[in-house]
């Protein structure tokens, strides 16, 4: 009966090794496999995961800006073929954002801004037309785009205001080089000819003649100004108008905000003293007493 027990139990014993010996082999099997198929791999996070995508801020560059001397600028519209690519500034960061000079009016300071805007926007150069809004709505835009847009988001209609004053004074805008005898209103306020009529009837006409040493020049040349550049004596279409900037070069000339077609899209250029002005607004005209 012993014999029995001991032999029963012997056999219980080896089924156990077994058991261990089995499971000691499945687990050596299953850590050779993950060994095996293991492949180390590294995660990073982006480096600049928590910087600015711009350069900050815009706006503080002038909401508080007293001007005299100004800032960079320029150009384009219609069918120009003019500039230098080199002739494109970037904003420098170490100019000053005051200039010395009078404070600017809420309305001047808002156009600087709406026009500042459109360096950060991609706007390239093109003409389209836009019969139900009038105003573009795409990115392909003429540089009377800059100027008619601005003034409508700070509350101004140009498309209207042409179009109104066009029908009521005819005489003042010769319908005949476009070949016919009534204004339309989609098209005729981003005519460059007739957006400059306008302003020659409208705003504060003010000198083209840009004089560095004039100690004027700081109430003569604002931010907002609006001007327009001549190319083609006999080709008034060949104008590019565009906004006096807050910013300007190293002698203090301002530049332009304005679009072209040499470079394609919204920028500041220093062109003031190489290209003939032939228009210099200030819309809305300030207040007289």
């Amino acid at each position: 009966m012993e014999e029995r027990v001991r032999k029963k139990q012997f056999r219980k014993n080896i089924n156990y090794k077994y058991f261990i010996y089995i499971a000691a082999i499945i687990a050596l099997f299953q850590l050779l496999t993950l060994r095996a198929c293991y492949q180390e791999k590294i995660f990073k996070l982006p480096e600049k995961l928590f910087s600015s995508k711009i350069d900050f801020p815009i706006s503080e560059l002038i909401l508080d800006i007293s001007y005299g001397e100004l800032e960079p600028g320029f150009m384009e519209d219609d069918d120009a073929s003019v500039t230098e690519e080199d002739s494109a500034i970037e904003p420098d960061e170490n100019q000053p954002g005051e200039i010395e000079g009078q404070n600017l009016t809420d309305i001047q300071k808002k156009i600087v801004l709406k026009a500042l805007e459109l360096l950060d926007k991609d706007i390239k150069y093109g003409y389209e037309v836009f019969p139900d809004a009038g105003y573009p709505t795409s990115n392909v835009w003429i540089s009377t785009d800059v100027i008619s847009v601005t003034l409508r988001d700070c509350g101004y209609d140009i498309m209207e205001l042409i179009y109104k004053d066009m029908s009521e004074h005819k005489e003042a805008y010769p319908m005949d080089i476009k070949g016919r005898k009534t204004p339309i209103k989609y098209i005729d306020f981003r005519v460059v000819f007739f957006q400059e009529k306008f302003f020659q009837r409208n705003a504060l006409e003010l000198t083209v003649e840009y004089d560095i040493n004039d100690e004027n020049k700081s109430l003569l040349w604002q931010e907002g100004d609006i001007v327009y550049f001549q190319f083609d004596e006999n080709n008034p279409d060949k104008d590019l108008g565009g906004f006096i900037s807050p910013r300007y070069n190293d002698e203090g000339v301002p530049l332009v905000i304005m679009i072209s077609s040499e470079f394609g899209k919204v920028r500041e250029v220093d062109k003031l003293l190489e290209y003939k002005i032939v228009g210099h607004y200030r819309y809305p005209p300030p207040d007289v007493d």
